[in-house]
């Protein structure tokens, strides 16, 4: 079977990232049974060093205006009730995400961090938790079934995002972004068919099955 490795790099508090991501899912689902997918995320930081508030009001303040601000919630808000996704911008905050980046970063268990980064977006999003506060994330983490010894937010996590960062900067601008194969790049919430073309477009017939990258 042909295979192809998706790196993909979002924040959480992105929510075009979270459309995107449940894009690629499907996508992926579509092509099953041709395609074997991996898909291997990335942490950026839209707001670094920024201190968290309301995700209505920052919207505001990077728009320029309420207008604005609420025809892209409104824009995305209906763009993700058809695909199944709420977004509650009234609970919602916009900030750095630093921690949450280092905390999945921790985890070695790949499979874990792909779960755990599911349950923040959909925290952040969907129930408006305070995913800027290590307790709130602690217990999302627990949550899932991790114990205390298996995540930290310790800083030497942090050359690690930063690294993604770079990365992501050296390709291309905007959040989220896609690599197919180290082929393909694509950014933003594109249509479930442009990833699936993107995935055919790029798969290889490999030796051995992709992995993620640590």
């Amino acid at each position: 079977m042909k295979s192809v490795r998706v790196v993909v790099w979002l924040d959480f508090v992105c929510p075009w990232c979270r459309i995107a991501t449940n894009r690629i899912g499907e996508a992926a689902r579509n092509l099953a049974g041709e395609i074997e997918v991996v898909v291997d995320i990335r942490s950026y930081r839209m707001a670094k060093g920024v201190p968290a508030e309301g995700f209505t009001m920052a919207l505001i303040r990077r728009l320029g205006n309420a207008a604005a601000a609420d025809r892209l919630m409104a824009a995305v808000k209906e763009t993700g009730s058809r695909e199944g996704l709420d977004f509650r911008f009234d609970k919602m905050r916009f900030g750095d995400t630093t921690d949450a980046h280092a905390m999945v970063k921790s985890i070695d268990s790949f499979e874990k961090r792909q779960q755990l980064i599911g349950i923040i977006f959909h925290a952040c999003t969907a129930e408006g938790k305070d995913i800027f506060d290590r307790r709130v994330l602690s217990a999302l983490a627990i949550g899932q079934g991790l114990a205390l010894h298996e995540f930290s937010f310790d800083a030497r996590h942090l050359a690690s995002v930063a690294r993604d960062e770079h990365d992501a900067k050296l390709l291309a601008a905007g959040l989220p972004l896609f690599v197919f194969n180290d082929k393909i790049v694509l950014s933003g919430a594109q249509e479930v068919s442009v990833f699936e073309k993107a995935m055919r477009e790029s798969a290889i017939l490999p030796h051995a099955h992709l992995e993620p990258e640590s």
